[in-house]
């Protein structure tokens, strides 16, 4: 038990400090955005939702990845742990090809999808182009952050991760607001700092896999492309991206039917979002100690213990999420009034992040057990079907149905989404209980 406790908090500390400062350092960036108005953070708010599914998209490959990764890692194979980062950079890669040709040269019409607000469209498309440029920076530094947790160097990414954000941080109050002789740019200032935080990050990471003393490497052999090896990989990744692409596009259609409700609900789904986040702190350690401590037992076909670490993982999961339910709540007025909106925004923000709080432990067991638990285990299939089945079969039709048909108020609208999260931890919770995803995916 004194292993397992160790084992797991050497992993799960650095990447929860690492989401702690990420966000907290985002809640005051959005926080200095709110000083600029409604439609800047809705503009703000929508362009980062088109960089979310990007960045979901990355997560899900990463987390396909992940799997070789971590069972790679129990076996002590660094060299297939390169291979497998060199194969998957060229997917990831490519996405942000994608996304960079969306967001800088056709921004106003990716934006056009959310709203008719003509002020925000201009507003989002002026934040947008900066920002393209960071989608590839940002897409190679999430896989090799994610190696490094892999392989037990959580504390490395963590430390990145301080430096970009602080930079981010200071750049932001300084392009935003001006200061000596820079003139204040608005929103198109906080996409500058984005860029350069960014930049600040691929340039460590790329240092860090270069200088090759850690596990983490990348030479010429990581991308020597091997039909084979990749056919493999991408048969337990690709229902990982698909899961993450059809998760990301869904969320995409809750802030979609949002954002025809009117502006101010982008601004109260942008900002109860945000302060949402925290709840997630403690969560990405958890989920990432669970891939390794579930995945690497995997790889040395080590199933008894791999199958004690996820029950361990999963209790400790749902006690957690009732403590950061309840610090949400408490901390969510505090916040919401250093905002400049008005205050009936204000109780409509305070209700749902109430609603948010009190669907804490499910959501939280959901996101460990799906993305720790089965996962590790190759049993991407299985993890897809629950999370697109919950998602579009019931959380999607009840928000646009109580949001654009019924004209139900956001709170209620609220509601109607958290009924998803419970069908997806009963199908969840069958799932595990099989015990049919223990199994090595790498002999």
């Amino acid at each position: 038990m004194k292993d397992f406790t160790r084992r797991m908090l050497s992993i799960a500390i650095p990447i929860t400090l690492q989401n702690l400062i990420s966000t907290g350092l985002n809640l005051i960036d959005n926080l200095m955005i709110g000083q600029l108005g409604t439609t800047a953070i809705a503009s703000v708010g929508l362009v980062n939702q088109v960089v979310f599914i990007l960045n979901i998209l990355t997560f899900g490959v990463s987390s396909g990845a992940g799997i070789f990764v971590s069972q790679y890692w129990g076996k002590r194979d660094e060299k297939n742990i390169e291979k497998t980062l060199g194969h998957i950079l060229y997917i990831t890669m490519g996405a942000a090809v994608v996304f960079f040709v969306l967001l800088f040269f056709f921004p106003e019409r990716v934006l056009m999808i959310f709203t008719t607000d003509t002020e925000v469209i201009r507003t989002g498309a002026t934040y947008a182009r900066p920002v393209a440029f960071s989608t590839f920076l940002t897409s190679f530094s999430f896989i090799i952050a994610m190696a490094l947790r892999t392989v037990e160097k959580a504390r490395i990414p963590m430390y990145v991760s301080l430096v970009a954000l602080s930079i981010n941080t200071v750049v932001n109050y300084v392009l935003i607001f001006g200061f000596g002789p820079i003139q204040p740019l608005g929103v198109y200032g906080a996409s500058l700092a984005t860029l350069l935080s960014r930049f600040v990050e691929f340039v460590i990471f790329v240092n860090i896999v270069l200088r090759r003393k850690t596990p983490v490497r990348l030479s010429k052999f990581a991308f020597k492309f091997e039909a084979p090896f990749f056919k493999r990989l991408m048969k337990y990744a690709t229902p990982v991206i698909v899961n993450e692409f059809l998760w990301s596009l869904g969320i995409t259609m809750y802030s979609l039917v949002m954002a025809r409700m009117g502006t101010e609900f982008i601004a109260a789904r942008n900002i109860s979002s945000t302060i949402e986040n925290f709840g997630f702190v403690i969560f990405g350690g958890l989920a990432s100690a669970t891939v390794v401590m579930v995945g690497a037992e995997l790889g040395r076909n080590n199933f008894t213990q791999a199958k004690y670490n996820a029950k361990k993982l999963l209790q400790l999961t749902v006690m957690t999420a009732v403590a950061t339910g309840l610090i949400i709540i408490l901390l969510s007025r505090i916040i919401v009034n250093f905002y400049n909106i008005d205050q009936g925004l204000k109780n409509i923000v305070l209700t749902i992040i109430i609603i948010v709080g009190i669907s804490q432990p499910i959501k939280m067991f959901n996101a460990v057990n799906i993305v720790g638990v089965l996962r590790s285990g190759g049993d991407t299939r299985a993890a897809m079907i629950i999370e697109i089945a919950s998602l579009w079969g019931v959380g999607i039709p009840l928000v646009a149905v109580t949001g654009l048909v019924l004209k139900w108020p956001l709170t209620l609208v609220y509601v109607a989404m958290m009924i998803e999260e419970l069908f997806k931890a009963i199908l969840g919770v069958r799932r595990t209980l099989t015990w049919k995803w223990l199994k090595n995916v790498v002999d």
